[in-house]
């Protein structure tokens, strides 16, 4: 059985909340603290929310179980069972969140939250409009049915732009993703490069290539993913080839300033990415 609890519904500081908080006194004027009102601002704006499945280790159990994730506009469905919205804030302490350097021009960092209930291990980015991570959850409660469950997934937020684009460009940034044949190791996380482009022609076409992708623990390298000519549609586009081949992604910003979104890879990573675009282009 997986549920998905309100007090982990997800995403916390690079993960959208899927259940409000009740706010908290003010905290110092850090950097972490200014982080944390960027992904609120975000949240509270955002129109779109994208997911991968759930990979869940359940103990006793040899292989992972996926359950299945369905997103559309502001709201994703975990399994039929719970439900996650786009623009709901969940408020956290700056503590619970180390910055680190900016990959590719995109900020990024690493929520860690413990309660008695769960850990959650978050490592993301954010831009203007839009933020993205990639998560693990263990369950530890021992009145929960869940207990010793950890769930492994990806997910973005932000302000869809409104339209195509109507310029051929390039968003640099990057990846990040969980290996879910690893997942019990909740701060093993891989990191790659993310370039999308858009080509005009009969229609407009986006080409979204993950490279790099390492993990950061281990060192394990991963092929790259590259889907070319995804038909945009209404600012989104998507490919599936199957569970675990698939992509989906849009634009973000009333001008298309950034684009992201989540994969699933077939080596075992689910996880997400984003990108800034760059000055070049127009």
């Amino acid at each position: 059985m997986y549920r998905t609890p309100c007090f982990t519904a997800l995403l916390v500081c690079m993960l959208l909340g899927a259940c409000g908080g009740s706010p908290r006194e003010k905290p110092p004027d850090t950097p972490e603290y200014h982080a944390l009102q960027d992904y609120e601002r975000i949240a509270e704006n955002a129109s779109l929310l994208l997911s991968t499945d759930r990979i869940n280790w359940v103990p006793g159990r040899d292989a992972p179980e996926r359950v299945s994730v369905e997103c559309r506009g502001l709201y994703c469905s975990v399994g039929y069972s719970a439900f996650l919205r786009a623009n709901k804030v969940f408020r956290l302490p700056p503590e619970t969140l180390t910055l680190l350097a900016d990959t590719n021009g995109v900020d990024t960092g690493i929520e860690y939250l413990v309660t008695p209930f769960n850990d959650l291990h978050s490592y993301g980015g954010w831009m203007e409009h839009s933020f993205f991570a990639a998560t693990t959850v263990l369950f530890k409660s021992d009145i929960d049915p869940d207990q010793g469950v950890v769930s492994a997934y990806g997910t973005i937020a932000g302000s869809i732009s409104p339209a195509n684009p109507v310029n051929e460009a390039t968003w640099t940034g990057f990846a990040v993703a969980r290996d879910h044949n690893i997942a019990t190791d909740m701060e093993s996380v891989v990191v790659g490069d993310a370039s999308i482009s858009v080509r005009i022609d009969a229609q407009v076409l986006a080409d979204v290539r993950l490279t790099g992708l390492a993990n950061t623990t281990t060192g394990q390298a991963y092929t790259d993913m590259v889907f070319e000519g995804m038909p945009v549609v209404r600012g989104q586009f998507s490919r599936y080839h199957a569970d675990d081949n698939r992509l989906s992604g849009a634009f973000f910003g009333p001008g298309h300033e950034e684009a992201g979104g989540v994969f699933d890879h077939p080596e075992g990573l689910v996880g997400a990415y984003g990108a800034d675009r760059d000055p070049v282009s127009n």
